[in-house]
């Protein structure tokens, strides 16, 4: 099996950059199609099953908003992201998660009359980005689908740029969690619908993790903004649950061996 090349302490990895999903070169998104395809064969702890179902079914080890204060979630998901990315890059190791940049995504779609899935995750003909077979689960309930489907609503219900704007500028890291994961993120979730609006299955739909690429994206360009960490250093040495890891080692995605190419310049987030 590959070694990943880096690792939650590596004092110095090879930095690269996460990019939007509807901005890949040809090389970059056959990497991620590459990758995606390899770990979908995979029956062990680089597989995308197992990782799937860290979040969803049968583990169900995810964090979300209990209340107000002091939420794991926005750790939890950077933390899962970096466990996912590193098996895909057992794989290809050239491969990295993609954004879904919801806002320029719904501009797009409005204007255009289309979809605002980005394309490369709506693709068919055996496209691995397009969705995933289910696994078989003992006792599954008699409804357990075989595989993801998808029932996206219209675009001009997506969140809009002025939006993502007015939660990037709320000051106090509770309160941009907790409106970032209500607003934003479960929107979306609803938006997409099918597996997607369920927290077991929603894992196994390989937009998710472009949907929660982008959750982490505004993470980071908030912590930029406000010069803030976020979660307040009593917390720093919290285990996120299945992960192996703690609040403290994704506080800074340069150690986790990324940033985010937009950040790096200007702070847009998308379309109006």
């Amino acid at each position: 099996m590959a070694t990943p090349h880096r690792s939650p302490i590596n004092p110095d990895p090879r930095v690269r950059y996460r990019k939007s999903a509807e901005k890949l070169r040809p090389d970059q998104l056959d990497a991620l199609r590459d990758g995606f395809k390899k770990i979908k064969e995979l029956r062990d702890r680089n597989g995308f099953w197992h990782w799937a179902a860290v979040h969803g079914a049968p583990v169900d080890g995810c964090e979300h908003s209990l209340n107000q204060f002091d939420s794991l979630f926005l750790p939890w998901h950077r933390a899962y992201l970096y466990r996912l990315e590193i098996a895909l890059q057992t794989k290809v190791p050239q491969c990295m998660l993609p954004w879904w940049d919801w806002p320029s995504a719904r501009t797009r779609a409005i204007e255009s009359g289309g979809s605002a899935i980005p394309p490369v995750f709506a693709e068919n003909g055996g496209n691995p980005l397009a969705g995933s077979d289910l696994p078989p689960l003992q006792n599954n309930p008699p409804d357990w689908p075989k595989t993801t489907e998808r029932r996206p609503g219209p675009a001009d219900r997506l969140p809009t740029g002025k939006k993502v704007h007015e939660v990037l500028e709320l000051t106090d890291f509770n309160d941009f969690s907790l409106h970032l994961e209500v607003d934003l993120h479960n929107l979306v979730h609803r938006w997409v619908g099918g597996s997607m609006k369920s927290q077991v299955l929603a894992s196994y739909d390989p937009i998710f993790w472009a949907h929660h690429t982008m959750v982490d994206r505004l993470w980071s360009l908030w912590q930029g903004l406000h010069s803030d960490p976020g979660p307040r250093p009593s917390q720093w040495r919290v285990p996120l649950r299945g992960l192996d890891m703690v609040v403290e080692d994704v506080l800074n995605t340069e150690p986790l061996g990324y940033q985010y190419a937009a950040s790096t310049a200007h702070r847009e987030v998308g379309g109006r």
